[in-house]
């Protein structure tokens, strides 16, 4: 998994947030005492999501500890969930396989001499190896660490055999399927287990598809293999066959069965469609800049205020904090002021028109901009 996931901060009211910030410290800090201070290192969004899918199938509410004070909190206490609960010793698990798999996906590239990467850290291998010999978790979890990591060793071979897009984002669908379907046998809902498996392999191609779209300009100038490259598949083709995925994982996601799923569906649905859009943005932002100033109408407004030889649309989105993006279980329901409160939705990543009646049409939910 590649950190895909984050909660807009503007969806969460202040239980939300809580209960995200309480699967977030409890997976860092059941690495932390299960693996070593190091293993904290693995944590990312998309694990603290199993911890949410997990709970998001069980009846009982997730047990909870006062955790002590953290710098990441602002060295404030807060309410954890356990590392006895089933789900954060998923994503513990995962967390930590995932970890192994990207150490052993570098070494066999080295291998094959298709990375021009430096060696890897002594201090990411030793927490690769622990993760393999992590025999208790393999016992507590319904996660088949073997499985997910037998599946991820056949990347390398198919990037050196310059296989087709569908066949080199195979390895990472059947890895997040397999991590998937767990999530529905640690939570004691059989039901779930095979719409979840296939919610968890169009996760993993989406995921492989934009981790490809991100990394494109640094792999082509290091010399690295990136699977759009190989290929050739353009930015906006990989974007298209994302945002199917996305669309894909909304309508499986309503035949799952659960109970609260608030937090669950923000992450994997809205989180999801985010994170492509995201991208889309990001292209087109450096589409303006390749086109230079003048040469495109996108926006298709311009404040008519806006000074003389300001570059315009401006160079990152309005208001986007660093913090918001570091730790995302911090709030902030300030959307801006002036021009950009009125023409940027936080929660959808693109301009929008003023003048909108449709909620749909500009927004995903209506705190963000005043079109009601």
């Amino acid at each position: 998994m590649f950190g895909l996931l984050t909660p807009c901060g503007h969806l969460l009211d202040d239980e939300l947030r809580d209960e995200w910030r309480a699967h977030l410290c409890g997976l860092c800090l059941s690495l932390r005492d299960g693996h070593g201070q190091s293993a904290r290192l693995t944590t990312n969004t998309d694990t603290v999501m199993l911890s949410v899918l997990a709970a998001a199938q069980r009846v009982p509410v997730a047990d909870t500890r006062t955790a002590g004070r953290c710098a990441l909190r602002g060295m404030r206490r807060a309410d954890v969930v356990v590392a006895a609960d089933p789900g954060v010793r998923l994503a513990t698990t995962a967390s930590l396989t995932l970890a192994a798999a990207k150490a052993r996906d570098v070494v066999a590239e080295q291998q094959l001499g298709l990375a021009t990467r430096s060696p890897i850290r002594s201090r990411a291998a030793r927490v690769a190896s622990k993760a393999l010999r992590a025999r208790a978790d393999r016992a507590e979890t319904a996660l088949d660490v073997d499985s997910v990591l037998t599946a991820l060793d056949r990347q390398a071979g198919l990037e050196a055999s310059h296989a087709d897009l569908n066949a080199l984002t195979e390895p990472t669908a059947t890895a997040c399927a397999e991590v998937f379907a767990a999530s529905a046998d640690q939570a004691g809902a059989p039901e779930n287990r095979d719409v979840l498996s296939a919610i968890g392999a169009d996760y993993g191609r989406l995921a492989h598809l934009l981790d490809a779209v991100d990394d494109r300009d640094d792999d082509a100038r290091a010399g690295a293999f990136n699977p759009l490259i190989s290929t050739g598949t353009s930015d906006e083709q990989a974007l298209q066959h994302a945002g199917m995925l996305a669309d894909r994982i909304a309508e499986r996601y309503e035949q799952l069965a659960l109970h609260d799923d608030r937090l669950l569906r923000i992450l994997l649905v809205k989180g999801v469609a985010q994170a492509v859009r995201r991208r889309g943005h990001l292209r087109a932002h450096r589409h303006i800049e390749i086109l230079g100033a003048g040469q495109t109408t996108w926006p298709p407004f311009r404040p008519p205020t806006w000074p003389e030889g300001w570059p315009y649309p401006p160079p990152f989105p309005p208001n986007r904090r660093f913090h918001q993006r570091i730790l995302p279980f911090v709030g902030n329901s300030f959307c801006g002021a002036g021009w950009f409160r009125d023409h940027w939705n936080h929660c959808s990543d693109k301009w929008v028109d003023p003048s909108c009646n449709d909620c749909d049409d500009c927004c995903d939910c209506c705190d963000c901009c005043d079109c009601s």
